[in-house]
């Protein structure tokens, strides 16, 4: 029986175990983030606000019905009547349309907004994978480059023992390998650092352990940066929602305009008296517009709609000068990444290493090796990283994939 009991907690424990560490790859990473970021979910709610709006706006008028009663007396004389009666207003039948078109445009406006949200987080999130996954295979190797250096310091004390080195040498190389821990540790602190924004861009439970796949990137362009501004003026989300905001306000001077037309209203209704007098009763309201104008709303549209024209222009040159900033970072990002990636960095550890123990180099030349290797470790990593982030970037400045571009 115990042995069942212990067999049931050791089940459990794996099970939570497994439960707790989630597998996650890049595409869905993406998809978490689209289902649960605070930034989406804040403009989606403005998508659905814009919604109700155009609701709104398409619904009549409510009528507004009336009942009057008079019950006169004088003397040995009753007399009374009533009516019933119903109005509406006029004016929603030429204001209506002019605003139901202003809030179309403003939910388009939204819905465009929304997209470049996405794309905004979606690049988020692929830079902070790809730095994640940089830096756990970093992590990775720096732990076994540890468990070398340990071997190495045991060896050490061997030969200081031995007499083989002196003892300056050996506080030297456990003075190098206590410095490498330590950055060790710095590199451990920025992979939990990708991690728990990874966590926090997706939803994930900042408790829970996540592990990731290598992703398959390709990060070549082959359009020059003319090109790329073309399709980023086309295919920008933001840009083509500051022009449904131009539409929108055009359509919202128009309904402004038409409001000049004064407030009209007209009812009818039935009325009785005591005398058996009975009959229709029809009015017409109308205001006469000597003051009100609705002058105040005219003006703040123009002046909405030329601000927007404004706007326009700015965010046609911002879009401009986004892209060419992220394809000139992308480029030097590129060329540094060829140029600068060291290569068999293990052979550089392993050589000098080997020659110190065969005294071939110098205590110096073996420190300069083994730092060497750290160094060059951890310049292969953001050189890598930073590519892969610029290339997001350039993607994300351009507003569409830049895979496969031509057949895009």
């Amino acid at each position: 029986m115990r042995l069942y009991r212990l067999l049931i907690v050791l089940l459990f424990i794996l099970s939570v175990t497994i439960v707790a560490q989630r597998k996650l790859t890049l595409d869905e990473a993406i998809n978490l983030a689209h289902q649960n970021n605070i930034e989406l979910h804040k403009q989606s709610a403005k998508v659905k606000t814009a919604d109700t709006e155009i609701g709104q706006a398409a619904r009549l008028p409510n009528p507004l019905i009336s009942y009057e009663r008079e019950d006169l007396n004088s003397g040995s004389v009753d007399y009374s009547e009533w009516i019933a009666s119903g109005s509406l207003p006029l004016n929603f039948i030429w204001n209506r349309w002019s605003n139901i078109n202003s809030k179309e445009e403003a939910y388009k406006v939204e819905e465009l907004l929304y997209a470049r949200v996405k794309s905004n987080i979606t690049t988020q999130v692929r830079e902070t994978y790809s730095a994640l996954n940089n830096y756990t295979a970093l992590s990775n190797n720096f732990d076994q480059f540890l468990d070398q250096l340990i071997d190495l310091v045991k060896s050490a004390e061997h030969r200081s023992e031995g007499g083989d080195i002196s003892e300056y040498e050996l506080q030297r190389i456990l003075l190098e390998v206590n410095k490498i821990k330590s950055t060790v540790s710095e590199i451990k602190i920025q992979k939990t650092k990708y991690a728990n924004n990874l966590k926090l861009l997706t939803g994930i439970d900042t408790d829970s352990e996540i592990t990731i796949e290598p992703p398959n990137i390709e990060f070549d362009v082959f359009m020059n940066k003319a090109e790329l501004i073309g399709f980023a003026l086309d295919n920008r989300k933001d840009l083509e929602a500051v022009k449904r905001m131009t539409e929108s306000e055009k359509s919202s001077l128009s309904y402004n305009k038409m409001k000049i037309i004064p407030e009209m209203s007209f009812s009818a209704g039935y009325k009785e008296q005591t005398d058996n007098l009975s009959g229709t009763v029809l009015q017409f309201n109308v205001a006469v517009p000597l003051f009100e104008r609705n002058q105040t709303g005219i003006e703040q549209a123009e002046i909405g709609l030329d601000l927007l024209n404004k706007k326009l222009t700015f965010t046609k040159e911002k879009v401009k000068s986004e892209v060419s900033e992220s394809y000139q970072s992308y480029r030097i990002n590129k060329s540094l990444y060829e140029s600068g990636n060291v290569k068999q960095l293990e052979n550089i550890f392993t050589t000098a290493t080997y020659s110190y123990e065969q005294g071939e180099i110098t205590l110096v030349d073996f420190i300069d090796g083994i730092n060497a290797y750290v160094d060059g470790s951890i310049l292969n990593t953001k050189l890598k990283t930073d590519l892969i982030q610029s290339y997001f970037r350039l993607e994300n400045a351009v507003g569409r994939s830049l895979s496969n571009f031509e057949n895009n």
